[in-house]
């Protein structure tokens, strides 16, 4: 190579590399730190520089002197409006102070100062502070939908809002690994003054088709240098989000609020908002135990969907069992693709069915019995729903019973979440083990739904030999009225039937007869 070549090389890497220390204090663009007061003797820190009013006289001087980490840098007799400049060359933490006002009062008997004062505005070097804004027009992009825009469109402004010229700027943009469609990704600036901007960077980024929702954060990073080749480095970002190429939108619909003597008609539609077909998507409708499902319906079943389709997939009926508010469960879509399965859900419907349900109950107070023995049957009303309801309930007397006393008939109103009960009193004359028939019940309510109900079956059991031994002591005491007219319990008591009035006393007459005969025949 030529030492001509060689010169004009060497010119080039010169304009090309950074400003380093060759600066003066006239160069230096200063940002203004604090103003303060010193005393006589005060001393102000700032950054790694100690401030000190050393000394003041009568001819208007106040001496300064700058220290850094302990050590003397400078010193000088400072007037009004005079400054006193430390250039640090060696990194560049170069510090300014300025005498912005003096107090030298002289006292008039003595000929000393008063109290003397400086106030001194004190500064740093300036630096450059780039504001890097980046601008994206949307903060999601869906590749499915007619709306969204073609390509990611952005542009990428530069200002120096610091207190010192930038020089040699550098801007790069990383897109997360989005690919280019259009425009730069990268800028180059000789300088920027302060407050002044950089022309815009435009740039397009195409919108990938994804699988999967993914966000992608993109940084806008500018480099710049100072007036002491120092270098700064400012970013820009902004993430955005990329929805994916297709996804399935289910709906599951049905009233929202139906009578118990209703039917429940369910809708499950499926709609394919991506660009691209989907084949052997499972779909599957678990259903509730709160509602029956009407014929033979498949809730579970494969099936395909072309881009952009929207179908009805599924229609079936739901038969209430009682009343409440039910959620019916979330149907599913998924589907496969590349080893990873992909599931969308519906919504979860809430259905509110209205009406009152009847629960009766029948309950006797003795689990075995003797022959002439007599039971306490009592028949509770529940009502479990969220409407009134007028009960009607007829009982017959078993065979292998006598009617002894009691309510056998009931026709009534039963509150929703109330309970209503009636008992009677039978006496048991078979010789072997017993079921009560159940009770059954009509209701009717003031919309005019109707139904019918039964209850369980009580059954007693016949006591044997040793039982009947245990039990003849108080055979007494767990007879009943004979008495039609006399009711064997309150209605809705199930305790045990008490002894008779009156028992007692027939017994102390029988045995003042007895007593009164056996006198006689002596």
């Amino acid at each position: 190579m030529s030492i001509k070549s060689m010169f004009f090389l060497f010119l080039v890497l010169l304009c090309l590399a950074p400003h380093v220390s060759a600066y003066s204090s006239d160069d230096i663009e200063w940002e203004s730190v604090k103003t303060v007061t010193l005393h006589w003797g005060d001393s102000y820190t700032v950054d790694n520089y100690v401030i000190t009013a050393d000394d003041f006289n009568k001819d208007g001087y106040a001496y300064i002197t700058i220290y850094k980490n302990n050590k003397y840098m400078t010193a000088g007799a400072l007037k009004l409006s005079d400054e006193l400049i430390y250039r640090d060359t060696t990194s560049g933490d170069d510090i300014k102070v300025f005498a912005s006002a003096l107090s030298l009062k002289v006292d008039s008997w003595t000929g000393n100062l008063v109290d003397p004062t400086a106030k001194l505005q004190i500064y740093r070097r300036g630096l450059p502070d780039l504001e890097v804004t980046l601008d994206i027009e949307k903060d999601s992009y869906d590749p499915t939908r007619l709306s969204t825009p073609r390509y990611i469109e952005g542009n990428v402004t530069i200002k120096n809002a610091g207190d010192a010229e930038a020089s040699n700027i550098a801007l790069n943009i990383d897109t997360a690994g989005l690919k280019l469609a259009d425009g730069k990704l990268t800028q180059t600036i000789s300088s920027l003054e302060k407050g002044e901007s950089g022309k815009p960077l435009a740039f397009s980024l195409e919108i990938p088709m994804l699988w999967d929702e993914e966000d992608f954060k993109i940084v806008a990073q500018a480099t710049a240098y100072d007036i002491n080749g120092e270098k700064h480095i400012f970013n820009g970002t902004k993430t955005i989000t990329i929805e994916p190429k297709s996804e399935i939108v289910l709906t599951k619909t049905c009233k929202k609020e139906i009578y118990m003597d209703d039917t429940v008609y369910v809708s499950l539609i499926l709609r394919n908002t991506g660009a691209y077909a989907l084949n052997s998507v499972l779909l599957s409708d678990p259903q509730t135990d709160d509602l029956e499902l009407q014929g033979n319906v498949e809730t579970e079943k494969t099936i395909s969907v072309n881009a952009q389709e929207t179908d009805t997939v599924l229609e079936y009926a739901l038969k209430p069992i009682k009343p409440g508010k039910f959620t019916l469960p979330k149907a599913t879509a998924s589907f496969t693709v590349d080893g990873k399965k992909y599931t969308f859900e519906s919504d979860a419907p809430v259905i509110q069915i209205n009406g009152p349900y009847i629960v009766l109950e029948k309950k006797v107070n003795v689990s075995s019995f003797n022959p002439g023995d007599n039971v306490l049957v009592t028949v509770s009303m529940k009502n479990e729903g969220n409407r009134d309801a007028n009960v009607k309930i007829m009982e017959t007397v078993p065979e292998g019973t006598n009617f002894v006393s009691g309510i056998m008939t009931f026709d009534d109103v039963v509150n929703d979440k109330s309970t209503q009960k009636f008992s009677y009193v039978l006496k048991l004359e078979n010789e072997d083990d017993m079921k009560l028939p159940a009770t059954s019940a009509k209701f009717t309510d003031l919309e005019g739904y109707k139904g019918e109900k039964t209850s369980n079956m009580p059954e007693i059991t016949l006591k044997g030999e040793d039982d009947k031994d245990s039990t003849s002591q108080t055979q007494s005491g767990t007879q009943g009225s004979a008495s039609s007219g006399t009711a064997a319990a309150s209605t809705g008591t199930d305790g045990e039937i008490g002894q008779q009035p009156g028992f007692e006393a027939w017994v102390l007459i029988l045995a003042f007869i007895a007593v009164m005969k056996f006198v006689k025949k002596d």
